[in-house]
């Protein structure tokens, strides 16, 4: 199997067939107002994310059936969503109720797509594969009551498979993100890891050994889940727990959606988390244009503010970009420190190939105890 069969997920991909066999998140719940309808466009697909005045949310299809219009650009009654267009009503699952304008009604005979969504951990997730969902995977260290939950979704102009080969690598680590790093202040020794790799009930399990005699294991969940247990945050915070889910959104852009854990509570956590949401405003407006100008020449890394909150996004950016937003993998030269890379790829294939055979593929698990916490956290 091509390289390529990773990176599309459009409906009826092989890629796109797998990954809709996962619950992904779609959105943030705090960006998504009781009232609000918003354009999702996910996998190469387009949807419509609403939350009714109950504050339930409800994900249905992009268009209306009526004459194409998109739904996002009408308004919220209660749990349904009406059409800017002819006022065509729908409900949350999809089902036209209302026809204005239509002396005798054939609403019942019109329905919409709709999708199974949750919400969990500040995120919207939704299930768009056919058939019953899975069960929405749970993560006990990001509900406890003694932490605030720092959410966000940040575009990148990348292909998503660019940033979770980028999960499995920490060579790069040492080069790409060391300005972050002193700005932050982290005290681990930027040397030349040693890296091993197994695959794991969830995932791939990475060790890591360090010059200074520092082990560390890094956990990556299939099939686009990045879990750092103890990541830099700033020298305030130091360290906090991080999920990261790598969502496409066509062949050349994805979202990257984390999750932080920040070990404060109540009215504290609150304004520390609103301050950086502020920050995120203005960064993820300028991030994009920044990556280009210096894949361009036309600016230096080293003329940015180390001390902005998407430094390291931005670190990464400019080294997944920099691959093309598709990286040619065939002409690449993995080494030793790839393995992690090679597992990942190599589980992918496996699980496309058997998908595509009519194969069983495996089940991936999560469970709390996979991942310890930090050691000096």
């Amino acid at each position: 199997m091509e390289f390529s069969e990773f990176v599309h997920t459009g409906p009826g991909t092989i890629a796109g067939r797998y990954l809709r066999r996962f619950w992904h998140p779609i959105g943030c719940s705090h960006e998504l107002a009781a009232g609000q309808a918003l354009p999702i466009h996910i996998m190469d697909e387009e949807f419509t994310l609403y939350r009714g005045a109950s504050g339930a949310v409800h994900l249905v299809g992009n268009r209306c059936a009526h004459r194409g219009t998109q739904l996002s650009a009408g308004w919220v009654e209660g749990e349904c969503i009406r059409c800017f267009y002819h006022g065509w009503k729908y409900d949350g699952a999809g089902q036209c109720v209302e026809q204005p304008a239509e002396a005798e009604s054939f609403a019942q005979k019109v329905k919409i797509f709709s999708y199974p969504v949750q919400e969990y951990i500040g995120l919207v997730f939704a299930y768009l594969g056919a058939g019953e969902p899975p069960p929405l995977s749970r993560y006990p260290k990001f509900e406890s009551a003694d932490i605030s939950l720092d959410v966000a979704g940040l575009k990148r102009i990348c292909n998503y498979f660019n940033n979770i080969d980028n999960s499995l690598d920490n060579a790069h680590v040492r080069f790409v993100h060391r300005r972050h790093r002193d700005a932050a202040q982290d005290q681990i020794v930027l040397g030349d890891p040693v890296i091993s790799v197994e695959e794991s009930d969830w995932g791939i399990k990475r060790y890591v050994k360090y010059p200074d005699g520092k082990d560390l294991t890094f956990f990556f969940g299939m099939p686009n889940i990045n879990y750092i247990n103890g990541q830099v945050v700033d020298p305030v915070i130091k360290r906090a727990d991080v999920m990261v889910f790598k969502v496409p959104v066509d062949d050349e852009n994805h979202i990257h959606f984390e999750v932080r854990a920040i070990p404060m509570r109540g009215e504290r956590g609150r304004s520390w988390i609103e301050e950086r949401r502020s920050l995120r405003v203005k960064a993820e407006q300028d991030r994009p244009g920044l990556v280009r100008l210096i894949l361009a020449g036309k600016l230096r890394l080293s003329d940015v503010d180390p001390n902005r909150i998407d430094f390291v996004m931005l670190e990464d950016e400019i080294a997944q970009t920099g691959q093309g937003a598709i990286a040619v993998r065939g002409n690449e030269h993995l080494g030793r420190s790839d393995r992690g890379v090679f597992l990942l790829r190599k589980i992918w294939e496996r699980e496309l190939r058997n998908l595509a055979e009519g194969k069983a593929v495996k089940e991936w698990v999560y469970r709390p105890e996979m991942v310890p916490t930090y050691p000096g956290a």
